[in-house]
């Protein structure tokens, strides 16, 4: 090693290049192979898609009407529960002087008990049951209230309608499909499209 220092120098450094990238390359695929994996009952769960034909090609994407839901929790006796999931929605929050905007999803009452996103707080069978319920992550909460106990707390969307904080959700894994900071229950979507 001392007698031929560049030649050592060299081949340390490409074992050293080899042996980060093959361990970084390790983690990439074990983050892509356990993409979604920590849900209880994932084994159980199947996304909807819609498909149809243009121009002689076959088109799919995973967007369906709203009513698909209740439909095939009434017409199949396989499907358990249907859940439907809006597209992400960015909206002002308002809690005392602090203004956020923040993403999110509306969705059904049963989210939470069907995807395994662990509750710190609230309770996932009613968190989402009420019109005016909102379910928080834990640094959406920490940014809107800093450490006071958000539960039961009022939160302002876009100035207008008050919700009150029944659920705070660990912070999501970067290997999950979701990408939210707060949920709505699906009965305010309804709500607002009626005003």
């Amino acid at each position: 090693l001392w007698r031929n220092k560049g030649f050592s120098a060299i081949n340390i450094i490409g074992l050293a290049i080899g042996m980060a990238s093959a361990i970084l390359i390790l983690l990439w695929i074990q983050n892509e192979v356990g993409y979604d994996q920590f849900h209880e009952k994932k084994d159980r769960i199947y996304e909807a898609w819609n498909k149809a034909r243009f121009d002689n090609r076959l088109f799919c994407w995973n967007t369906t009407p709203k009513i698909l839901a209740r439909t095939l929790e009434h017409d199949l006796p396989e499907v358990e529960r249907a859940v439907r999931v809006n597209w992400n929605s960015n909206f002002l929050f308002t809690v005392g002087d602090k203004k956020i905007m923040k993403s999110g999803n509306m969705v059904d009452s049963g989210f939470l008990q069907m995807f395994s996103f662990p509750l710190l707080k609230g309770n996932p069978k009613t968190a989402l049951n009420d019109m005016f319920s909102i379910v928080l992550t834990e640094k959406t909460a920490k940014s809107l209230f800093g450490n006071e106990d958000p539960m039961g707390k009022l939160v302002k969307l876009e100035n207008k309608d008050n919700f009150t904080v029944t659920g705070i959700v660990k912070d999501l894994p970067n290997n999950t499909r979701f990408d939210f900071e707060y949920l709505l229950p699906w009965s305010y979507l309804v709500h607002r499209h009626e005003d």
